[in-house]
């Protein structure tokens, strides 16, 4: 009796040192994925304002207002994320079956699990993402030099 005692606390013991471990990777992997698609959507927001700041500062000259301008960039934006969501799903799916089958041996198998709770929270992260970058590019076009921006060389 006291030895199956011994193996059920043993296997517990084992069990809650595991799933710790792994909700402590699981916090890192999600803090740096929501960095990694911050960075990726501001950047591809900043790189496009300073690919047609040119063409914003002559569409602020001949009289659009600083919201059409800004709808013209962001729309831009909103398109590219709504398109590169479903593209991510796809991606995102590749590389963990990926892994999975990488991990796999002969002593244990990690099945592959991807709930529609992951997905939406991912889909969550990169909407987000887009929504602060387009916030911040809208402030970057609002404070705009229009004269500076019609003198710079191609």
């Amino acid at each position: 009796v006291a030895a199956v005692t011994l193996e059920d606390a043993a296997l517990e013991g084992f069990r809650d040192t595991v799933a710790e471990n792994q909700y402590k990777m699981q916090a890192f992997n999600i803090m740096f994925a929501c960095i990694i698609a911050f960075g990726v959507v501001y950047n591809t927001a900043r790189i496009s304002l300073s690919e047609r700041s040119r063409e914003m500062g002559t569409l602020r000259v001949i009289g659009f207002t600083r919201t059409e301008v800004s709808t013209i960039l962001l729309g831009e934006l909103a398109v590219l994320t709504l398109a590169a969501i479903p593209l991510g799903y796809l991606i995102g799916y590749a590389f963990a079956l990926a892994m999975v089958q990488g991990f796999e041996s002969e002593m244990f198998r990690i099945p592959l699990v991807i709930s529609s709770e992951t997905l939406a929270f991912a889909s969550g992260v990169t909407i987000a993402a887009s929504v602060i970058s387009g916030m911040i590019v809208r402030r970057r076009i609002d404070r705009m030099d229009l004269v500076a921006v019609l003198k710079q060389k191609e």
